[in-house]
């Protein structure tokens, strides 16, 4: 992989986990000169208008994810989109981030299940026009993420494109490009996480980097939470 300098990764990070860190090992290991910036929504939209309900405060998500990252090179966490209109759609971020770079030197990393709904999202064009996508597969889909599906969304939101299928890449006409990743993070949901921790936090080691854990326990999050607790052997 090249061209890529500056890689952005947004989500609600409620807590940060393995397989986000995992996510970003395999982003790294495809981009190895490029700064990741890990980005925690503050008010998230939904596909139904809505803004998403986070169970952590913003500042304990922002604080998890630079714990989880303290000790990377070349990766980063920033709070920006607190300071940004509301909600804080991605080609909103992605043109307060990439207002004098060229698109092909920026992405913004989704999972393969995001990939499906893009479409959807708000202004996608917008998006593709400012920015590459990486694509990192998910585990638990029944299917993996395709060029032909990325193919069809781009000529759907009326780019041209080349394929690149040796090297999982697509270049549009106007735009950046598409990676898909070659291999996929672990399979581990937030949601699980924040449910097992309201049983006790050993129950999410060896799911949430062990400075995660600990932030955790200090603040006691996740405690209370009111989600059904599953059932632990």
């Amino acid at each position: 992989m090249d061209s890529v300098d500056f890689i952005y990764f947004g989500g609600t990070f409620d807590p940060v986990h393995d397989g986000h860190v995992d996510a970003v090992r395999i982003v790294r290991e495809a981009f190895p000169s490029a700064k990741i910036t890990i980005i925690p929504g503050f008010k998230i939209p939904t596909s139904a208008g809505a803004v998403k309900s986070p169970t952590a405060p913003f500042v304990d998500r922002v604080a998890m994810a630079v714990v989880a990252f303290d000790e990377w090179p070349m990766v980063d966490v920033s709070s920006m989109e607190e300071e940004l209109p509301a909600p804080n759609y991605t080609y909103r971020t992605i043109e307060a981030l990439a207002a004098d770079l060229l698109p092909s030197r920026v992405a913004w990393m989704i999972g393969a299940d995001q990939l499906a709904k893009f479409i959807e999202w708000e202004k996608p064009r917008r998006i593709l026009e400012l920015a590459s996508l990486i694509i990192v597969p998910r585990p638990d889909l029944s299917g993996t993420p395709s060029l032909e599906l990325a193919r069809n969304i781009a000529t759907a939101l009326g780019f041209s494109v080349n394929v690149d299928t040796k090297n999982m890449r697509i270049d549009l006409d106007g735009g950046g490009s598409i990676y898909v990743m070659g291999r996929s993070p672990k399979s581990i949901s937030s949601s699980d996480v924040r449910k097992l921790a309201a049983v006790g936090l050993k129950k999410i080691d060896g799911l949430v980097p062990a400075s995660v854990v600990e932030y955790i326990a200090d603040l006691e999050l996740y405690q209370q939470h009111p989600d059904v607790v599953p059932q632990i052997d």
